[in-house]
């Protein structure tokens, strides 16, 4: 009989991670370093191959956090981001009908907001239709 880590060496040939944009660059290096521990291999991620999804327009909280602090969390600030592909998907099918929503999004991204006097430079304003859930 084979140790288990030899049985997780020849079944697991692919790891799917959705919602990445919740996870620190130090959990991507967690992960990283458990493959390490398992596999006896030198590339990244032990060579596995690494599917991640999410929406980079959703982002980390960082409690009590600065834009910086957010940022530097995030695994785009990863030393292991460069070995990931990137494909982008062209049409949200979840919020295709919803372009208020979508264009708001959007001018979030891009920081072409309306700046609010009351609010600190990196706050936005939610649109009361969004949070009642009047679309």
């Amino acid at each position: 009989m084979r140790p288990a880590s030899a049985d997780a060496q020849q079944l697991s040939k692919l790891i799917i991670i959705d919602e990445i944009t919740m996870l620190t660059k130090d959990g991507l290096l967690c992960i990283d370093i458990l493959l390490k521990e398992i596999m006896n291999n030198a590339k990244p991620f032990r060579g596995k191959v690494i599917v991640i999804g999410g929406d980079f327009r959703q982002t980390l909280t960082v409690q009590r956090g600065t834009r910086v602090e957010v940022i530097e969390s995030c695994i785009k600030s990863s030393p292991l981001w460069p070995v990931f592909t990137r494909l982008s998907l062209t049409e949200n099918m979840r919020s295709c009908r919803e372009n208020q929503h979508n264009e708001w999004l959007l001018n979030v991204e891009n920081e072409s907001l309306p700046q609010i006097e009351t609010l600190f430079h990196d706050y936005v304003e939610i649109p009361h239709r969004m949070i009642e859930g009047d679309n």
